[in-house]
């Protein structure tokens, strides 16, 4: 098992670990596994679950949510600690390394541990982006300097590392998005599993900041996370709040002030 298992408030994610400890999510709004749920055409139609975001499991822009995902840890982890907008609990760096296009990347920001914990992030976004929200969930990479950190006989590394990853989500009793006031619905509905392994670039400065199982060179990882994708916003202030909540005593609140220009 990893030693490096970092609880991440925004939005509750676990970063660079193995298995979480905890409770599996009981309730209507149970995702099914990878491969037993049908991807929308396009995700660009009206919503059937919440008229602020994508559907889960949609292709926003021609791709998969669960791609998008993968595209924010890859984000995150290709940023130097002194700026990583992971790292920063203000909203300070939410601009920096943001990708051309349609969307824009809102980080998790890390966890001090167990209690009643907030934050307020406040961040301005460009007109007209989409805003990928990455909610909690874990990102579980390979190799780690601990040597029995691999795969059983006869296991493959996707298989391997999706068991440890799968831990974090599973473990949530509680969450509750809400966009200007109004509460998204069933927002464990939102989650996001890696059919197979994707790759990050982690700079090395992270090796002691956040993961300590990155390299600096192209590594395999698997995620499993909570993550959702919210339709543009009109221009003007918005605040979206986001809560979570798990057996272990986390009680996390982050609440971004935006600026949709």
């Amino acid at each position: 098992m990893k030693l490096e298992w970092i609880w991440i408030l925004l939005l509750g994610t676990a970063l660079g670990c193995g298995a979480a400890p905890g409770t599996t999510t009981t309730s209507s709004e149970v995702v099914t596994a990878p491969g037993a749920r049908a991807q929308l055409a396009d995700g660009q139609g009206p919503s059937s679950l919440n008229p602020q975001a994508f559907d889960p499991h949609s292709r926003p822009f021609g791709t998969s949510m669960e791609r998008w995902a993968e595209k924010l840890w890859d984000w995150v982890y290709s940023i130097p600690t002194a700026q990583n907008p992971l790292l920063d609990t203000t909203g300070v760096d939410c601009a920096v390394g943001q990708p051309e296009g349609p969307v824009w990347y809102l980080p998790p920001v890390l966890d001090p541990g167990p209690g009643v914990v907030s934050f307020t992030r406040t961040c301005t976004i460009p007109h007209g982006r989409a805003l990928l929200m990455l909610n909690s969930g874990v990102l579980n990479d390979f190799p780690c300097p601990d040597p029995t950190f691999k795969p059983a006989d006869g296991q493959t590394l996707y298989e391997f590392l999706l068991a440890g990853a799968q831990g974090g989500p599973d473990s949530l009793n509680g969450m509750s998005l809400t966009v200007d006031g109004t509460k998204l619905a069933r927002i464990f509905a939102y989650r996001e599993t890696s059919d197979d392994l994707f790759t990050i670039k982690g700079d090395p400065s992270l090796a002691t900041s956040l993961d300590g199982c990155v390299t600096g060179t192209t590594q395999p990882a698997v995620s499993d996370a909570f993550v959702l994708m919210l339709r543009p916003l009109p221009p003007g202030p918005h605040t979206v709040a986001y809560h979570l909540t798990d057996p272990h005593g986390v009680d996390l609140t982050v609440t971004y002030q935006l600026t949709q220009q």
